[in-house]
């Protein structure tokens, strides 16, 4: 029998003078996660809970990592423009008379008014400080500072830029510009989506709302079938029985799984399905998430994209996006069959965050330790071998 290694084990590693990690935990126990699943341990419950633990995951992993900001037809027009907020960092992400997108530091180099808020077109003449009226271009770069002395060369003050990709209609910001770019990483996954033609759908927001629960817990408990016959026994788990999951291999910071309908018949979905889709395309759920951030449920109608922004160890604002083809996008009664559909699915989000809070209430638990994985949790696995293999990469000073 596979020996599991416990609580105690990782204590003696610190008392042995192992590595350890901002809120008291040992590496040994990342480690742990990396190991094949039938040896792995879960990720340990002070990574969930400790504060100092998430204000290392902030600045040394999160900071670094493709985040989903938005998507591309909402700067469809040279100069359009939205803000977009994480980890108290805002962004611009503004579309050049190039066609590129750019994204970059919304804080003033003067004095750090932001220069920009919400969206629009800014024009030819870009952004302009409402402070002092520094005038930057679509770029960031400084076109003027008004009433500044001689020598003052503006090529020296842009805003500074971040990293940015466009994956599938999805745009990913990377506050680190150094990054290793990510769509290269996810061409296994475009093959297994490509039937949906993702880029050219449209997106519409379901619902936004405070959540309760670590980002981690709650993209956890979105990546797995296991507790459905628990958790959703008369919402989700009918439609399609944890016990038919597949959970795919994968090779890059994704994962991907099918639940097929209980008895292999096409998804009952509000909207028909989108044309070309075939076999289990039409009789199964999907599952996809791009790590860290990024989950998206979806059936053969419809993508149901969360977008989540982390406020804390404990916490989140959750927003859910539906992305449909422009066709029914633009049908009168949309607006309505939306509601329907947010309607069909909010009693199994309400016993989500549900269980997300219950699963914090125990991971702060002083005799909490580290769980072993089962089979149905392969993609959870994936997903904490991937944050443990950077957060042991990490100086954690």
């Amino acid at each position: 029998m596979t020996k599991l290694f416990k609580h105690a084990d990782h204590q003696a590693d610190i008392a042995a003078g192992g590595r350890v990690l901002p809120g008291n935990i040992p590496q040994s126990a990342f480690e742990a996660v990396c190991r094949p699943l039938e040896q792995a341990q879960v990720l340990p419950p002070k990574a969930y809970t400790d504060p100092d633990f998430y204000r290392f995951e902030v600045e040394k992993v999160l900071m670094h990592s493709w985040l989903p900001a938005g998507r591309a037809d909402q700067v469809r027009n040279p100069g359009d423009y939205f803000t977009w907020r994480r980890f108290g960092e805002t962004a611009i992400i503004v579309r050049g008379g190039d066609g590129a997108i750019h994204a970059f530091s919304a804080a003033c180099r003067h004095r750090g008014y932001p220069v920009a808020s919400g969206a629009g077109n800014c024009g030819k003449r870009g952004f302009t400080c409402p402070y002092h009226g520094w005038r930057y271009r679509v770029d960031g770069s400084l076109a003027a500072a008004p009433y500044m002395q001689e020598g003052f060369d503006p090529a020296d003050w842009a805003l500074p830029r971040f990293g940015v990709e466009v994956w599938q209609g999805f745009i990913f910001v990377n506050f680190d510009r150094d990054a290793a770019p990510l769509s290269p990483q996810l061409t296994t996954l475009d093959e297994a989506i490509a039937p949906f033609n993702t880029a050219a759908l449209k997106c519409s927001t379901m619902r936004t709302k405070p959540w309760v629960g670590n980002w981690k817990a709650t993209l956890d408990n979105f990546t797995e079938a296991y507790h459905q016959p628990f958790v959703h026994p008369t919402t989700f788990e009918p439609w399609a029985p944890a016990r038919k999951g597949i959970y795919d291999a994968v090779d890059g910071p994704y994962n991907l799984f099918w639940l097929p309908s209980k008895d292999g018949d096409d998804i009952h979905t509000v909207w028909d399905p989108m044309p070309g889709l075939e076999g289990r395309y039409r009789n199964s759920f999907i599952v996809v998430n791009v790590f860290p951030l990024f989950h998206a449920l979806i059936d053969p109608s419809c993508w149901v994209v969360l977008d989540m922004d982390p406020t804390g160890p404990d916490g989140l604002i959750a927003r859910w996006d539906v992305l449909v083809t422009e066709e029914v996008f633009n049908r009168p009664t949309f607006e309505a069959e939306r509601d329907h559909l947010t309607e069909l699915l909010v009693p199994t989000w309400n016993e989500d965050e549900h269980a997300c809070a219950q699963v914090g209430l125990g991971q702060g638990s002083r005799f909490a330790e580290q769980g072993q994985y089962s089979w149905m949790e392969r993609s959870v696995h994936q997903f904490h071998r991937w944050m443990a293999e950077r957060y042991c990469a990490q100086d954690p000073a």
